[in-house]
Protein backbone atom coordinates (compact mmCIF):
# COMPACT_ATOMS: atom_id res chain seq x y z
CA UNK A 1 0.00 0.00 0.00
CA UNK A 2 2.84 2.45 0.85
CA UNK A 3 4.28 1.66 -2.62
CA UNK A 4 1.10 2.96 -4.27
CA UNK A 5 0.79 5.45 -2.22
CA UNK A 6 4.30 7.58 -3.47
CA UNK A 7 4.06 5.99 -6.63
CA UNK A 8 0.72 8.65 -6.28
CA UNK A 9 2.51 10.88 -5.08
CA UNK A 10 4.91 11.29 -7.60
CA UNK A 11 2.09 11.19 -10.29
CA UNK A 12 0.61 14.16 -8.54
CA UNK A 13 4.07 15.66 -8.53
CA UNK A 14 4.10 15.39 -11.87
CA UNK A 15 0.96 16.58 -13.08
CA UNK A 16 1.58 19.79 -11.11
CA UNK A 17 5.18 20.59 -13.07
CA UNK A 18 2.48 19.34 -15.93
CA UNK A 19 0.02 22.02 -15.10
CA UNK A 20 2.35 24.61 -14.17
CA UNK A 21 4.20 24.06 -17.45
CA UNK A 22 1.45 24.04 -19.64
CA UNK A 23 0.29 27.92 -17.78
CA UNK A 24 3.69 28.78 -18.73
CA UNK A 25 3.57 27.94 -22.54
CA UNK A 26 -0.32 28.48 -22.71
CA UNK A 27 0.21 32.57 -21.02
CA UNK A 28 3.60 33.18 -22.59
CA UNK A 29 2.03 32.11 -26.01
CA UNK A 30 -0.64 34.46 -25.63
CA UNK A 31 1.15 37.54 -24.81
CA UNK A 32 3.21 36.94 -27.91
CA UNK A 33 0.24 35.95 -29.96
CA UNK A 34 -0.99 39.54 -28.67
CA UNK A 35 1.97 42.03 -28.70
CA UNK A 36 3.44 40.69 -31.76
CA UNK A 37 0.60 39.52 -34.16
CA UNK A 38 -2.70 41.66 -32.44
CA UNK A 39 -4.58 37.73 -31.75
CA UNK A 40 -4.30 35.65 -29.50
CA UNK A 41 -5.85 31.42 -28.56
CA UNK A 42 -8.89 32.12 -26.54
CA UNK A 43 -9.06 28.75 -25.29
CA UNK A 44 -5.46 29.27 -24.01
CA UNK A 45 -7.09 31.77 -21.06
CA UNK A 46 -9.55 29.44 -20.11
CA UNK A 47 -7.12 26.24 -19.94
CA UNK A 48 -4.49 27.44 -17.95
CA UNK A 49 -7.25 29.40 -15.11
CA UNK A 50 -8.18 25.68 -14.72
CA UNK A 51 -4.09 24.24 -14.96
CA UNK A 52 -3.93 26.85 -11.93
CA UNK A 53 -6.87 25.49 -9.89
CA UNK A 54 -5.66 21.54 -11.08
CA UNK A 55 -2.33 22.62 -9.60
CA UNK A 56 -3.34 24.78 -6.47
CA UNK A 57 -5.39 21.95 -5.39
CA UNK A 58 -3.16 18.96 -6.37
CA UNK A 59 0.23 21.20 -4.44
CA UNK A 60 -2.13 21.06 -1.41
CA UNK A 61 -2.01 17.41 -1.36
CA UNK A 62 1.29 16.95 -1.77
CA UNK A 63 1.91 19.36 1.39
CA UNK A 64 -0.59 17.53 3.25
CA UNK A 65 1.48 13.97 2.99
CA UNK A 66 4.73 15.56 3.15
CA UNK A 67 3.21 17.62 6.28
CA UNK A 68 4.24 21.06 4.83
CA UNK A 69 1.55 22.85 5.85
CA UNK A 70 2.30 25.57 8.04
CA UNK A 71 0.83 24.59 11.56
CA UNK A 72 0.40 26.64 14.75
CA UNK A 73 1.95 24.66 17.85
CA UNK A 74 3.05 27.01 20.00
CA UNK A 75 0.04 25.82 22.35
CA UNK A 76 0.55 22.20 21.63
CA UNK A 77 4.32 22.08 22.01
CA UNK A 78 3.63 23.18 26.21
CA UNK A 79 1.98 19.79 26.60
CA UNK A 80 3.14 16.26 27.23
CA UNK A 81 3.56 14.01 24.09
CA UNK A 82 0.47 11.86 25.12
CA UNK A 83 -1.68 15.05 25.25
CA UNK A 84 -0.12 16.27 22.11
CA UNK A 85 -1.30 12.57 20.31
CA UNK A 86 -4.85 13.07 21.72
CA UNK A 87 -5.35 16.60 20.64
CA UNK A 88 -3.95 15.91 16.87
CA UNK A 89 -5.95 13.19 17.11
CA UNK A 90 -8.78 15.28 17.70
CA UNK A 91 -7.86 17.56 15.25
CA UNK A 92 -7.06 14.93 12.40
CA UNK A 93 -10.87 13.53 12.99
CA UNK A 94 -11.98 16.94 12.58
CA UNK A 95 -10.30 17.55 9.45
CA UNK A 96 -11.56 14.47 8.12
CA UNK A 97 -15.37 15.64 8.57
CA UNK A 98 -14.04 18.77 7.00
CA UNK A 99 -12.92 17.21 4.30
CA UNK A 100 -15.95 14.95 4.11
CA UNK A 101 -17.96 18.39 3.77
CA UNK A 102 -16.01 19.18 1.05
CA UNK A 103 -16.46 16.71 -0.89
CA UNK A 104 -20.01 16.70 -0.42
CA UNK A 105 -20.43 20.30 -1.78
CA UNK A 106 -18.21 19.37 -4.78
CA UNK A 107 -19.29 16.19 -5.54
CA UNK A 108 -23.10 18.18 -5.94
CA UNK A 109 -21.38 21.07 -7.56
CA UNK A 110 -19.89 18.34 -10.43
CA UNK A 111 -23.35 16.50 -10.75
CA UNK A 112 -24.94 20.04 -11.33
CA UNK A 113 -22.57 21.33 -13.92
CA UNK A 114 -21.82 18.12 -15.95
CA UNK A 115 -24.24 19.44 -18.30
CA UNK A 116 -22.98 23.26 -18.46
CA UNK A 117 -19.80 23.34 -20.91
CA UNK A 118 -17.13 26.09 -20.41
CA UNK A 119 -17.40 29.24 -23.02
CA UNK A 120 -13.93 28.93 -24.77
CA UNK A 121 -13.04 24.82 -24.97
CA UNK A 122 -16.29 23.60 -24.49
CA UNK A 123 -15.51 21.15 -22.10
CA UNK A 124 -17.78 20.16 -19.34
CA UNK A 125 -17.77 22.32 -16.43
CA UNK A 126 -17.81 18.82 -14.26
CA UNK A 127 -14.41 18.43 -14.89
CA UNK A 128 -13.37 21.59 -13.18
CA UNK A 129 -15.22 20.79 -10.31
CA UNK A 130 -14.41 17.51 -9.90
CA UNK A 131 -10.88 18.45 -8.57
CA UNK A 132 -12.74 18.81 -5.07
CA UNK A 133 -13.66 15.29 -5.37
CA UNK A 134 -10.23 14.11 -6.21
CA UNK A 135 -8.36 16.41 -3.43
CA UNK A 136 -10.95 14.99 -0.48
CA UNK A 137 -11.16 11.20 -1.32
CA UNK A 138 -7.08 11.29 -1.13
CA UNK A 139 -7.07 14.33 1.48
CA UNK A 140 -9.37 11.93 3.62
CA UNK A 141 -7.11 8.73 2.53
CA UNK A 142 -3.83 10.29 4.07
CA UNK A 143 -5.76 11.96 6.66
CA UNK A 144 -6.80 8.42 7.46
CA UNK A 145 -3.33 7.05 7.15
CA UNK A 146 -1.97 9.55 9.35
CA UNK A 147 -4.73 9.51 12.23
CA UNK A 148 -3.83 5.94 12.51
CA UNK A 149 -0.17 6.43 12.66
CA UNK A 150 -1.15 8.92 15.57
CA UNK A 151 -3.37 6.80 17.71
CA UNK A 152 -1.37 3.48 17.28
CA UNK A 153 1.73 5.67 18.59
CA UNK A 154 3.66 4.63 15.59
CA UNK A 155 4.21 8.54 14.87
CA UNK A 156 7.58 9.08 14.19
CA UNK A 157 7.92 12.35 16.27
CA UNK A 158 6.40 14.63 18.30
CA UNK A 159 5.79 18.40 17.78
CA UNK A 160 7.78 18.90 20.85
CA UNK A 161 10.69 17.03 18.70
CA UNK A 162 9.91 18.88 15.57
CA UNK A 163 10.03 22.55 17.45
CA UNK A 164 13.47 21.29 19.02
CA UNK A 165 14.98 20.34 15.52
CA UNK A 166 14.44 23.09 14.38
CA UNK A 167 15.20 25.19 17.08
CA UNK A 168 18.90 23.12 17.18
CA UNK A 169 18.90 23.61 13.51
CA UNK A 170 18.77 27.19 13.48
CA UNK A 171 21.33 27.35 16.49
CA UNK A 172 23.86 25.14 14.15
CA UNK A 173 23.71 27.65 11.43
CA UNK A 174 24.22 30.88 13.76
CA UNK A 175 27.42 28.71 15.02
CA UNK A 176 28.10 28.20 11.08
CA UNK A 177 27.65 31.87 10.77
CA UNK A 178 30.12 33.15 13.39
CA UNK A 179 32.95 30.92 12.42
Amino acid sequence: MLRFQNYLFVLLKLFAASCLAGMIVMVFGNVVLRYAFNSGITVSEELSSWGLTWMTYTAGLIALKEHGHLGFDAVLTRFPPMVQRILLAIAHVLMIGMMWLFLDGSWQQTVINLGNMAPASGISLGALYGVGIVFSVIAILVLLGDLYCIVTGQLSHTLASEAEEALAEAQRHRLDDTH
